[in-house]
């Protein structure tokens, strides 16, 4: 109900107002849009002229280094031994 007594208002103020209001309302109407494309088009070509940095793996490495996590090696490299699963032992237990 409250929308429909909004709307009622503006269209008596709109009716009372004129040629001239009417003209003159338009007019800042067209402004405050073209105000806010302005706008948006500034935050677009702002937005579009930041280019994301190109992640390499030399990179991925030092950022891995710096937060600490562990390189994964080749458990099957000569010089280690191969990691041992569970026994029959344990399973019959």
């Amino acid at each position: 109900m409250i929308w429909f007594e909004a709307f009622r208002q503006v269209v008596s103020v709109l009716t009372d107002a004129g040629p001239t209001g009417l003209l003159v309302g338009t007019g800042a109407l067209a402004g405050v849009l073209l105000i806010a494309v302005l706008a948006a088009g500034v935050v677009l070509s702002r937005r579009a002229t930041s280019v994301t940095p190109v992640i390499t793996r030399r990179a991925l490495r030092e950022c891995a280094g710096r937060t600490g996590v562990p390189r994964h090696r080749d458990p099957d490299a000569a010089g280690r031994t191969r990691p041992r699963g569970p026994t029959g032992l344990l399973a019959a237990a």
